[in-house]
């Protein structure tokens, strides 16, 4: 498993080997499912989110006047599971408010997809926008930009509140 943050995107760099990682970390099915509720999806790499770090619902505090003093709080596992194969230029992960502003972000750095092989990643998301708290983050995004063969999209809602 890979912790990748925004300020940190340089942790994961396979595409100059045209390979995807090995071994492949395998996460254990959550007892207590997330509860999210999948949106518009598109593209041929289904992403799935495993798990959350807190629990969507939960009300993140101690963050001050804005969401900037909540660096790394949130952590998330995603899946990546693509019928095709192909390089991927970066994983992109965002929490918006209900104005669709992106608070939150996390992003990898280039890598590759191979059909049918899962690939597992946790990201911490750190702010990325002046977003003033309180604040309620209702949606999730998540996207594997590349080519036709791999570039994908997902969308959720979700929530979480970030408090002074």
């Amino acid at each position: 498993m890979r912790t990748l943050g925004f300020r940190t995107m340089a942790l994961l760099v396979l595409a100059s080997c045209g390979e995807s990682p090995s071994p492949r970390p395998r996460f254990p099915a959550s007892p207590d499912p997330i509860q999210v509720a999948p949106g518009a999806a598109t593209g041929p790499t289904r992403i799935t989110l495993v798990s959350a770090d807190p629990r969507p619902s939960t009300t993140v505090s101690g963050c001050g006047p804005d969401v900037r003093g909540c660096p790394g709080r949130v952590r998330m596992v995603f899946r990546l599971t693509p019928s095709g194969t192909g390089p991927v230029l970066r994983f992109l992960v965002f929490l918006h408010a209900a104005s669709k502003q992106a608070c939150f972000m996390a992003a990898t750095g280039p890598f590759a997809l191979r059909a049918g092989d899962e690939t597992t990643f946790q990201v911490v998301l750190d702010p990325s926008d002046d977003c003033l708290t309180p604040l309620a983050i209702t949606d999730l995004a998540a996207s594997v930009e590349g080519p036709v063969e791999v570039a994908s999209r997902q969308e959720w809602r979700i929530g979480y509140t970030f408090a002074p």
